[in-house]
């Protein structure tokens, strides 16, 4: 449900979801993207926020850049599974793979 214009609770609102590739862990990372602008990541256990200018749209870039993604995406907060999810799971998985085998 939506939350009223002008409150806490709608600046709050996540509304879209960024995912990529942790360079450091190639894991898939999900980043979540609320109303207000305000950037926040779970990684490692550890709870990662990054505050942007809030009204403005979030670019792919500026998540990739604030918490170390490549590949990055950009779904609607509602969108549970997708295609490009498991498209990036695999690749973050051969480069796990290509990392091991490096010398």
């Amino acid at each position: 449900m939506s939350q009223k214009k002008g409150t806490r609770g709608y600046k709050n609102e996540i509304v879209r979801v960024h995912y990529g590739i942790n360079n450091k862990t190639l894991g898939v990372q999900s980043v979540w993207e609320t109303r207000g602008g305000k950037l926040a990541s779970m990684s490692a256990g550890h709870h990662f926020r990054h505050q942007c200018v809030a009204g403005s749209l979030v670019r792919s870039d500026a998540v990739s850049l604030a918490f170390d993604l490549t590949g990055v995406f950009t779904l609607p907060v509602d969108v549970e599974s997708h295609p490009l999810v498991n498209e990036l799971e695999k690749k973050a998985s051969i480069m796990r793979a290509q990392r091991t085998h490096v010398i």
